[in-house]
């Protein structure tokens, strides 16, 4: 299954039963799922609701949402008028008008100027039907996402393994000179203690065992095993199913370990220039994980 990347958008649009509603996702990179969700007021009451649906398609990353409503078509089909409040208006200014004497009779247009007999009004079945409409603009909104998240995950994915290869070509040139560094350290050490006896005669037994000694102390065998079997372990994920950023970064972690530690036992110059390109590999790694969900 391929990766999936955390930046993307989406966007979805959907119309019916008197509502359209427009929906936007933009999703960031983010440890954990953080969903953010700006909707109308009159609307809040679907927060819950997007964000159980967000939650079932979305593991990891800053998911922003923005629902926007059409408010002209929303008042359009579902405006009534509040009669009550109607006739309690027009009581009054009839109470109005006698006591002050006014001939002018009472006219609707006279009604028109208390604008909140208009209202919008919503029954338990016009919500139901506002949350299909919204809920459809959404799962476009979604699709778009994971669409785009996972071409972004490929071309990740594809990066991963290019760069493996190459760690894996470099930790084996690790592997070819970790023999010769032994003959390095007898040549080494040979030539300071022949410049320090002078020309006195130079113990091979006590010169093999200080070889061996440091020859022990800069062995970076296992943990080049391990820093393979790490790669292994890394490609292995690339190939799984499911969110694995986090996974991924922890072996990330542990290559990291034992490059460090290689580099640091190894006292040889050229396996330090090639840990320097590993470490330089890792880091581009580590830059792109950051946006894996």
């Amino acid at each position: 299954m391929v990766l999936h990347s955390m930046t993307a958008f989406g966007r979805g649009e959907a119309v019916a039963d008197g509502y359209r509603f427009t929906v936007e996702l933009r999703t960031l990179n983010h440890r954990f799922c953080d969903i953010r969700i700006k909707l109308p007021r009159r609307y809040t009451d679907f927060e819950e609701e997007i964000k159980r649906k967000l939650s079932s398609q979305f593991s990891r990353g800053r998911i922003e949402v923005n629902v926007v409503a059409d408010e002209t078509l929303d008042k359009v089909q579902h405006l009534t008028v509040d009669t009550e409040l109607a006739e309690t208006y027009k009581r009054l200014l009839l109470d109005l008008i006698d006591k002050l004497g006014i001939e002018a009779g009472l006219r609707l247009d006279t009604l028109l100027h208390f604008r909140d007999i208009f209202v919008f009004k919503e029954d338990e079945e016009s919500r139901g039907q506002a949350w299909k409409v919204m809920e459809t603009a959404l799962d476009q909104g979604v699709e778009q996402c994971i669409h785009m998240r996972r071409e972004e995950g490929s071309a990740l994915e594809a990066d991963f393994n290019a760069r493996l290869d190459q760690l894996e070509t470099l930790g084996s040139e690790i592997e070819r000179r970790t023999p010769l560094v032994v003959l390095d350290i007898r040549e080494r050490l040979q030539k300071r203690i022949e410049e320090l006896l002078g020309q006195g005669e130079l113990d091979e037994s006590r010169l093999a065992q200080e070889v061996a000694i440091l020859a022990e102390k800069s062995d970076v065998t296992e943990e080049l095993i391990r820093f393979k079997s790490h790669l292994q372990q890394f490609g292995n994920l690339l190939d799984a199913s499911g969110p694995r950023g986090r996974q991924l970064e922890f072996v990330l972690q542990e290559m990291h370990r034992e490059i460090n530690t290689i580099g640091s036992k190894a006292n040889d110059v050229e396996i330090g220039q090639i840990v320097i390109q590993i470490k330089t590999e890792l880091e581009r790694f580590r830059e792109q994980l950051q946006n894996v969900e």
